[in-house]
């Protein structure tokens, strides 16, 4: 394909549009000519990721419906359809593509499995494909097939018809735009798409003009698709609005530039794509239902009487993940899930349960309630804990495994109709497992009112770091043995001025709804180094533990921020330690080591906390430089009663002595958990039998009498 064939050809038409169509050309030089449509019913995104990666432009559906519209509109040649599991849906499909294109220079790939359906490939080719792969066959070859179908269509199109197929393109599918990656004051808009958009300075804004059209939510995901191509994806969709009508657009890098074209659903019969049900009420990411759609599908039954309960499920370490790993691989994460729930759901009724992608790392099931309130309360935990269990283990990407640290949050509607309280609701119970950690699945148990406190929370968190209202307390840490006073855990309170002091448990999750738990930690860990900074030569023996987060471990500047507090406030080095729940290392393990090495040559000491939640991993004893290791509470609550709890505890401080690691208990109440402690080995506790967390001035007079 030459670009000056279709400069010829178009030589009437204004300048400025030449250049248009010297871009596009350029453009489908380079990557059209390895462009094409994949339907898939049941596997879309893997396979479509397995083809990019092979060096293919791909368009992608999951859905039959406006099939012929939709191979129309992506300017591809080659069409696969991939039957498996969706013969009939798949047949359908390739006789609709065949009929509408004429079968004249059109390659159609037919994936089926030979073994799942006798005669399969005889039908595909009644049906009009061109070519069949068995896909099932250890021995096929999917990158030697779409070559065999681009050599079918270059043999069948030679210049002429390619330059009719360019020029189709330009006439039909022209809405598109492109800006070079240097000059990025410049862009090339084409004429189609400049007089859909009369409205658009593209004059003024040649760049940005679409952009300043949207939403603030619709500039949000767009501003996401763009960081994707700047992770290093090739290719990116989000749907957003314009002129009131719902697009699909396609983003794509090359390298030197950044190309835009906008997708409409063509309709090719009378079959019409509902919002609900169809392309444009989905997550392009995960192939789930988008947010709106599951708001509507909630609203639509809460208002014709239905009972609906709403589970919320997040990846607690899915900041890290990004972070340690890049964004492509936290989207192919996203990928894999919304795969997973999909196949978990799909066989229930639409009309009794929907299964969404909320927001970033969030994903919804909604479904009507059938039991009375307390069996479905049992239900619905007993569904999330199934779904956690199924959908959220370790992902593979790149050949490497990724444990995921999920979490869910559980709301059933008690009588409000609003949707948004419901979902609100089952929010707020996530933000609390989130931060739990002993439990990955909470109920909310909040009220309307408690909702309207939440929302009030969140922008009194913003002023109440200007007002210092935030504050530690410190909790001592004694030796078992003796009873002697070794240290302190500083932990966070907010002295709100209407609520009084609120616990880590309202704090964390209100700063992690706010986008401050970064800003939030980093006050903390300065508050108590300065405060441990002030207390008298003769408790100059005591230690002070403060936590970390996932969101300091992941933050590139951690060490250097981290010494240079402790450092400024004056607090010795070697009497520090940092305390990180093993669930923040998940997914992290080699990033957290060597940002704890780091630390740990400067002489802080480094704790494992909430040991033996759920999450424990030998593997974090035995790559990470540690120093101490913290019993969860809940373990610690149990060990008084049966002789298995005693043996599970036993075990855990065995195994930390002979790997010379310090053992600490929280969570201690009693005389009997402290006598069962002692004779198991364990060297410290902190718990009520000696003192809550208590304001600093209070710690430091209970330390003078304990000296």
């Amino acid at each position: 394909m030459q670009i000056s064939i279709v400069v010829r050809q178009t030589s009437n038409v204004k300048q400025g549009h030449i250049q248009v169509i010297k871009e596009a050309s350029s453009y489908l030089d380079q990557k059209d000519a390895k462009h094409l449509f994949l339907l898939s019913f049941n596997d879309r995104d893997p396979l479509a990721a397995k083809i990019s990666a092979l060096g293919w432009r791909v368009s992608s559906a999951r859905r039959g419906e406006g099939v012929q519209g939709r191979f129309w509109a992506s300017s591809s040649l080659i069409a696969v359809v991939d039957v498996r599991d969706a013969s009939e849906d798949g047949l359908h499909a390739i006789s609709k593509i065949a009929a509408g294109m004429d079968n004249s220079g059109i390659a159609i790939l037919a994936l089926a499995d030979q073994a799942e359906q006798d005669g399969i490939a005889a039908k595909c080719h009644e049906a009009g494909a061109t070519h069949f792969l068995d896909i099932a066959n250890p021995h096929a070859d999917l990158q030697q097939a779409l070559n065999f179908a681009y050599r079918y269509v270059e043999n069948i199109r030679g210049g002429r018809e390619a330059t009719r197929h360019l020029n189709k393109f330009l006439s039909q599918v022209d809405e598109q735009w492109s800006f070079s990656k240097v000059a990025l004051d410049q862009a090339q808009i084409s004429n189609k798409l400049r007089n859909n958009l009369s409205n658009i300075d593209f004059n003024r804004y040649p760049v940005t003009g679409i952009y300043r059209t949207l939403s603030g939510e619709e500039r949000s995901r767009v501003r996401g698709a763009m960081g994707r191509l700047k992770t290093g994806s090739a290719q990116a969709a989000v749907t957003h609005y314009l002129n009131g009508e719902k697009v699909i657009h396609h983003l794509h890098d090359t390298g030197t530039s950044v190309h835009g074209r906008l997708e409409r659903l063509i309709a090719d019969d009378s079959e019409h794509d509902l919002p609900e049900n169809g392309w444009a009420g989905r997550d392009l990411l995960s192939g789930l239902r988008n947010g709106s759609v599951a708001r509507n599908w909630i609203r639509s039954r809460l208002e014709r009487g239905d009972r609906v309960a709403v589970i919320i499920f997040g990846v607690r370490n899915f900041g890290t993940i990004n972070s340690a790993y890049g964004r492509s691989v936290g989207d192919e994460i996203m990928r894999q899930i919304g795969q997973r729930l999909m196949a978990e759901t799909i066989h229930l009724p639409s009309d009794s349960c929907i299964t969404a992608r909320m927001d970033g790392q969030n994903f919804m099931v909604a479904r009507i309630c059938e039991n009375s309130p307390e069996g479905e309360t049992e239900k619905s935990f007993d569904y999330a804990k199934k779904l956690l269990a199924r959908n959220f283990g370790p992902v593979a990407v790149k050949g490497r495994d990724i444990s995921l640290v999920a979490c869910a949050g559980i709301a059933i509607e008690q009588g409000s109709r609003d949707e948004s309280l419901l979902i609100r609701c089952a929010g707020l119970a996530l933000a609390e497992a989130m931060v739990a950690g002993a439990s990955p699945v909470k109920l909310c148990g909040s009220s309307e009112a408690d909702l309207l406190l939440e929302q009030q929370l969140d922008s009194d968190l913003a002023y109440a770091l200007e007002r210092e209202e935030i504050a530690i307390a410190l909790q001592p840490q004694i030796r078992v043995n003796t009873g002697q006073l070794v240290g302190a855990e500083a932990l966070a309170r907010w002295n709100h001025p209407r609520l009084g002091f609120l616990g880590a448990s309202s704090l964390f999750p209100v700063a992690e709804r706010a986008g401050l738990m970064k800003l939030l930690s980093s006050h903390i860990q300065k508050l108590a180094f300065a405060t441990a900074a002030k207390w008298p030569v003769s408790l100059s023996f005591l230690r002070l533990s403060v936590n970390v987060t996932a969101t300091d471990l992941s933050d590139g500047d951690f060490v250097a921020t981290m010494m240079r507090n402790m450092t400024e406030s004056g607090f010795p080095v070697e009497r520090s330690t940092l305390e990180i729940t093993e669930s923040e290392l998940i997914g992290n393990l080699s990033n957290a080591a060597n940002c704890l090495l780091a630390l740990r040559e400067q002489g802080v000491r480094i704790a494992i906390d909430d040991f033996g939640t759920g999450y424990s991993s030998l593997a974090y004893l035995k790559n990470l430089p540690l120093d101490y290791l913290k019993i969860d509470s809940g373990l610690t609550k149990d060990i008084s009663g049966s002789g298995k709890d005693q043996v599970v505890a036993k075990s855990i401080i065995d195994m930390a002595r002979s790997l010379d690691l310090k053992v600490i208990a929280e969570g201690v109440e009693t005389k009997e958990q402290l006598q069962i402690l002692s004779e198991l080995g364990c060297e410290y506790y902190q718990g009520f039998l000696c003192s809550g967390p208590i304001p600093p001035e209070e710690f430091e007079r209970f330390a003078l009498r304990s000296n």
